[in-house]
């Protein structure tokens, strides 16, 4: 038999040589991570802090173990290179010397920091812990950050999603041993100057001190980055709850926010015991017995070509509609109010007053919507229903009472807005099918912070 001459015969030893390494090749697992042995804190933030003299570098050189839960990460930009934990005892700022640190420490994480071989600093009078000394600038030597190669060596990271309440405390209250500590103050809200502002500069990326104060007069500084993400935002108007992280940069006392839901501050401001009035229409103007005209406002039928009328009763003006007697199949009509412009003022609440008489069915509704262009065609706009307490239920006659619609919630909405009176009836030949309920409407306000 002849042999192919496309086979080449390999040596014995070679043949051998792989038979053993295909035998010995396995799909091995991967490894756990070594996370040497539990430790457990043998020291309190509140001690690591007493260690300390301000203007000075102190090497840690015991081996002790502290341990807290994150109230501030980098998510939002605000801190940078940074985490803070916090204790029963205090808390302290980690400098960390990489970029989202979030992922791996997040607010709510419990964190071990193993402190032998880390230095304590400052930085403006704020406590840090990092790896060294910068001395290379003798005036202004600065502490170093852990490089995140040795991350793993000196942080232990342990569960997840702990709850840690902030401190609750006054502006007074606030002293060095709750730096770096998450607080809580009441009754705050942003100075005239510095209400409806950016956070900071985000063109420039330029950081920025905002005042905030207390209706007891105190004030302190809230600062953000020009780096933050909400750097653009604007403040807000109203007044409420703060949480953030207490700091200080040389004698100035700050506060820093991890985000914007860190400000609840929804409240009236403490500048005024009332809330101002935004606009306001009794009709006391209008003309009864011809349509409503007043400067700004719209009246205009969809459907039926049907207004509101001026109408008064013992020596009361107020707008009417009604879809009686004028036989239309369907009548659809619209008032619309002059353009609110809520960019001023905060948590708008609105009232008005309505009667209803002869009910059979014809609806009234209370819309609201933000890009109305004014035209003469509102229903070609987008609209939302804002459910108020209308009269209703007088089949007999009219109302003798005015019902008053409740307090209207403008709460969430921001910018120029329009608001409209939507009247739908209908008055055809056929009896059962005729909805020509009246309406009056009188004492339309809107107020806000």
């Amino acid at each position: 038999m002849k042999k192919n001459p496309f086979v080449k015969v390999l040596p014995k030893s070679f043949l051998f040589l792989m038979v053993f390494f295909l035998s010995c090749q396995k799909n091995w697992d991967e490894p756990p991570v070594y996370t040497g042995p539990d430790e457990t804190a043998n020291f309190t933030i509140g001690a690591l802090r007493l260690m300390h003299f301000p203007g000075n570098f102190e090497k840690i050189t015991e081996d002790r173990f502290i341990e807290g839960i994150v109230v501030a990460d980098d998510q939002s930009d605000n801190f940078y290179k940074s985490v803070l934990i916090q204790d029963s005892t205090g808390a302290i700022t980690l400098r960390l010397d990489g970029f989202g640190l979030y992922a791996d420490y997040p607010v709510g994480r419990k964190l071990l920091v193993k402190l032998k071989g880390l230095w304590l600093g400052d930085y403006g009078n704020m406590l840090q812990l990092g790896i060294g000394v910068d001395r290379s600038n003798q005036v202004y030597p600065e502490l170093l950050p852990i490089p995140k190669p040795l991350f793993g060596r000196y942080l232990v990271p342990k569960s997840l999603q702990n709850s840690l309440a902030p401190v609750k405390v006054t502006i007074a209250d606030l002293s060095d041993s709750l730096q770096g500590c998450l607080i809580e103050l009441a009754n705050m809200e942003f100075t005239p100057n510095d209400t409806a502002k950016p956070f900071a500069d985000a063109v420039n990326q330029v950081s920025v001190n905002r005042t905030v104060k207390s209706c007891d007069g105190q004030s302190i500084y809230l600062r953000t980055s020009g780096f933050a993400r909400f750097a653009g935002i604007k403040t807000p108007r109203g007044n409420g709850r703060i949480t953030a992280i207490y700091s200080v940069f040389n004698t100035a006392k700050q506060l820093i926010i991890r985000d914007t839901s860190d400000l609840q501050m929804t409240g009236l401001r403490c500048t005024g015991t009332q809330a101002k009035q935004i606009f306001s229409e009794d009709f006391e103007h209008s003309t009864p017995g011809i349509p409503i005209q007043i400067a700004g406002w719209k009246n205009l039928p969809e459907t039926g070509d049907v207004y509101y009328s001026g109408k008064s009763f013992n020596g009361n003006n107020y707008a009417e509609i009604s879809a009686f007697a004028t036989g239309k199949p369907t009548v659809i009509s619209w008032l619309v109010l002059p353009r609110i412009d809520l960019n001023n003022s905060t948590d708008e609440v609105l009232f008005f007053d309505s009667k209803d008489g002869f009910d059979n069915g014809g609806d009234l509704q209370l819309l609201v919507s933000s890009n109305y262009d004014g035209s003469e065609a509102p229903w070609k706009a987008r609209w939302t229903n804002l459910k108020p307490v209308f009269s209703k239920g007088s089949v007999s006659g009219i109302a003798a009472n005015w019902v008053s619609s409740g307090k209207i919630s403008l709460k969430g909405l921001s910018g120029k807005v329009s608001l409209a009176f939507r009247y739908e009836a209908a008055d055809p030949i056929e009896i059962p099918l005729k909805k020509t309920t009246l309406f009056q409407l009188d004492n339309i306000r809107i107020l806000g912070n």
